[in-house]
């Protein structure tokens, strides 16, 4: 803690930025910055191990890599691509994957299944069929799971949703980012606001009940007036959930932050909580994310469980796909994201490349320390102890001590309350929390002799 002068942390979150800082914000080591290979047997022995195991419970993240045009704003990995032939040398791939790990998954019943891209929603409704398939005939779920994808507008047609509801998907998010139409056309997307409204209109005509979207702050064109205009269109669209983002840096995102002359984003955030909660929707989360949710709509049908239980540490997550990543309580690992050498590897039946890292005891609840904070600004004692066995001052006596005496902790009976000073959704002055306080001093060590 504190053992390294400004010079070095500024740097790291330079690097931070550069790379993702919002995924650095939610690894712990980090999966961004390491580039170490696993084998296959490695991955394969440590998931026959956790799926024979009684207590083990898992989501199951598939990620799609395509997407028909790149948007300029997106820090996920996809390729563009609209082929049809293209899109089924990836679900034979992707069936490869599968069974090359040589584990029986249907011995365990998974928590959650998570269709993520890139835009599976742009499969035809005969290749979602298949896609589904793959999943349903290598995967078990457990009664009543939550199955949740994410699409665009103008893929969901009314037919393609039917579809969705009859495989038994039951969480719909619609992509939205701004309901200002040159807003949108600026960052690359391909739908208009008209084409949102629509697709809640068409899902909710399907039958979906759990139905949400996003917004963006921070995107070029916005104005006062524009942004105004979101939020009373969101309203309007009654979404059961609703998340909000400060434009992410680095990575592949391809454009900066924009601010309109004399607008406060911390204001516009406030003034976009104010008009939801004014409006039947109650607070999930406002700090490094911003999430809404209905009143009347249980918490776990509106918010994602594949990564909302990964960070509360009710289960763990399994990825498949090129650039998916899996993140267990000893050791995590991703698929190169590379989806031609991904289909070509599997073709010849040989494993894609795999970058991981262990994980030691001290790793884990320090990742624990990092979630909670970052999503809550608080962690419950008792739950600590639940996880851990221990007492989270005894285990991080130093730190905790520090934090308690200069107030950036507040303590209560029940409860450790974060007092960040911070603005902006709080990226930046929380990964910088996090690295002064949480990076331990040999993980700081290994990072600047690698990259400085």
């Amino acid at each position: 803690m504190l053992d390294f002068n400004d010079n070095i942390y500024k740097k790291l979150l330079d690097l931070a930025i550069k790379k993702n800082i919002l995924a650095n914000c939610r690894e712990y080591p980090s999966l961004t910055l390491n580039q170490n290979e696993v084998s296959i047997d490695f991955v394969s022995n440590s998931l026959n191990s956790k799926f024979g195991s009684e207590n083990f419970s898992c989501g199951l993240y598939v990620h799609f890599p395509f997407c028909a045009t790149r948007c300029a704003f997106c820090k996920y990995y996809s390729e563009i691509s609209r082929d049809n032939e293209v899109f089924e040398k990836f679900l034979d791939a992707l069936n490869n994957e599968i069974k090359l790990y040589k584990v029986d998954f249907r011995k365990k019943e998974m928590d959650n299944l998570f269709f993520g891209g890139g835009t599976p929603t742009m499969l035809s409704k005969q290749q979602f069929e298949r896609y589904f398939k793959i999943i349903s005939d290598n995967f078990r779920l457990k009664r009543n799971a939550q199955i949740s994808i994410e699409g665009t507008p103008e893929t969901l047609s009314l037919s393609k949703l039917m579809l969705f509801k009859k495989l038994g998907i039951n969480r719909l998010s619609i992509g939205l980012q701004s309901a200002s139409n040159k807003v949108l056309k600026k960052i690359g997307r391909r739908h208009k606001f008209s084409d949102v409204h629509m697709a809640f209109k068409r899902a909710r005509k399907a039958g979906f009940k759990y139905i949400g979207t996003e917004v963006i702050w921070g995107l070029p064109g916005e104005t006062i007036s524009s942004y105004k205009r979101t939020i009373e269109n969101v309203i309007k669209l009654s979404p059961e959930y609703l998340e909000g983002y400060y434009l992410t840096l680095g990575g592949r995102v391809k454009i900066n932050r924009y601010i309109p002359k004399g607008v406060i984003i911390d204001d516009i955030i406030k003034y976009y909580r104010g008009r939801l909660l004014s409006n039947g929707y109650r607070i999930y989360s406002t700090n490094n994310f911003f999430g809404m949710i209905k009143k009347g709509v249980p918490k776990r049908w509106a918010i994602n469980q594949n990564t909302d239980s990964l960070y509360n540490y009710r289960s763990e997550v399994m990825g498949i796909g090129p650039g998916s990543s899996s993140h267990f309580s000893d050791h995590q690992y991703y698929i190169a994201a590379n989806v031609g050498r991904y289909m070509d590897s599997l073709k010849d039946n040989k494993f894609p490349v795999l970058y991981g890292m262990s994980r030691s005891k001290d790793d884990y609840k320090r990742l624990f320390i990092i979630m909670q904070i970052g999503y809550f600004r608080k962690i419950e004692k008792k739950r600590y102890y639940q996880l851990f066995g221990s007492y989270l001052k005894d285990d991080f006596t130093e730190e905790m001590t520090y934090l308690l005496k200069n107030k950036i902790v507040k303590e209560t009976p029940y409860w450790y309350e974060w007092q960040l000073d911070e603005k902006n959704m709080g990226h930046e002055s929380f990964y910088m929390h996090v690295i002064k306080y949480w990076y331990s001093k040999k993980y700081i060590e290994d990072i600047v002799k690698k990259y400085f």
